[in-house]
């Protein structure tokens, strides 16, 4: 027996493009103007010392790397969790928290040559990207822009990943 749907196919794209609206109103500012302070930094904070946490097991470099890419997986950990269940919109907003955990490590890589940004240590000695990359903080620079040129190419599937199914609705149509 087939279920009645709660929503009108209008009105449940509607609120698909609410949620993708909101969605994109918490990344997109924090993936084009970091290093400023965003709301989902506080979640991204909390994945990035379990990183450390949970791979300090593996010495020194890995436990430093750990913050960054705990950080940066537990979005696309999420986003495959929806991808399995075939739900591409939420798999898409998955992946623009991700762009945005992504654009916070970037700024937090071009930071540790100054080590400007504040730390929850209080203790500039205690940047992650500066004790990894301290013998050549010159890269730096490349390779927070390799990072930020991730997350906004993340950004951008992340938005066509969301809306892929309406699209091909419209296609149908």
């Amino acid at each position: 027996m087939e279920q009645e749907a709660l929503l009108s196919p209008k009105a449940a794209f509607g609120l698909r493009l609410l949620g993708l609206a909101l969605a994109l109103w918490l990344t997109v500012p924090a993936v084009l103007h970091q290093p400023h302070f965003y709301l989902l930094d506080n979640v991204n904070l909390i994945f990035h010392e379990a990183g450390h946490v949970l791979l300090s097991w593996g010495g020194n470099t890995l436990m430093l790397l750990g913050g960054s890419l705990f950080q940066v997986l537990m979005p696309l950990a999420c986003m495959a969790a929806f991808l399995l269940r075939r739900d591409r919109y939420a798999a898409g907003l998955m992946l623009l928290w991700g762009a945005e955990s992504m654009a916070n490590v970037s700024a937090y890589i071009a930071d540790a040559p100054t080590r400007n940004l504040d730390l929850i240590t209080g203790d500039p000695d205690t940047h992650d990207w500066w004790q990894l990359l301290n013998d050549n903080l010159g890269a730096a620079a490349g390779l927070s822009r390799l990072v930020l040129s991730a997350a906004i190419i993340a950004l951008v599937a992340g938005v066509l990943l969301a809306v892929w199914d309406d699209l091909g609705g419209l296609a149908k149509e």
